[in-house]
């Protein structure tokens, strides 16, 4: 089966390598900066996760991503499988110092990377806020006073206890998701559903 396949770097690389490899796709790839690899007869795709599902939404056949960044980038793919790993949760984190419940952020400056699904979240309650978008490093903005609170991934809860932040709701679980173009998923649809199967078989 050759297949074009797109796979975040970062923590979820290789578990999703992992994965791949056990049900016969051998991606073998060389870890340079190349990222389009030809590896046996598939095209590796090594991207940012957060623009997996626009890889696959526009014609790369499969690819694995977290939740989140589909829910934000709100990409049109066939999601088959939740897969088993990546687990964490997207969450409302507060300066450790403030006392303060979600009802009383009307009016507060959030910083994040996930815009879309900060806004949503905020709206659904009803309260007013502006958002912030930052590219990555989120808990230094409550620090350099530029927010009043963050929304980001939150896993073991380290990275936010070093930087004196305190997880106050949560606004969605996230886990890994195999992700397919939709037209691929058509076309090739007994290969891909055979992929999907052992997968499934996996987890």
């Amino acid at each position: 089966m050759n297949l074009s396949i797109a796979v975040p770097k970062g923590r979820l690389l290789e578990p999703s390598m992992e994965i791949l490899n056990e049900v016969g796709v051998d991606l073998d790839f060389q870890d340079n900066r190349e990222l389009v690899q030809k590896v046996n007869g598939n095209t590796l795709v090594l991207s940012k996760a957060r623009d997996v599902p626009v890889y696959v939404e526009h014609g790369i056949e499969i690819g694995i991503a977290g939740s989140d960044v589909l829910e934000e980038r709100r990409s049109d793919v066939f999601v088959p499988l939740e897969l088993d790993f990546g687990k964490c949760r997207l969450s409302v984190a507060v300066p450790e110092e403030k006392d303060l419940d979600i009802e009383d952020f009307d009016g507060y400056t959030i910083a994040t990377e996930y815009p879309t699904l900060t806004s949503d979240f905020f709206e659904s309650r009803d309260i007013s806020v502006d958002v912030l978008e930052l590219k990555g490093s989120v808990e230094v903005a409550p620090k350099i006073g530029i927010s009043d609170a963050i929304v980001d991934i939150v896993e073991s809860g380290n990275t936010l206890d070093a930087n004196n932040l305190v997880e106050l709701e949560k606004i969605m679980d996230v886990s890994a998701l195999l992700m397919v173009n939709r037209i691929s998923q058509k076309v090739r649809f007994q290969e891909i559903n055979e992929l999907v199967e052992k997968i499934k078989g996996l987890l």
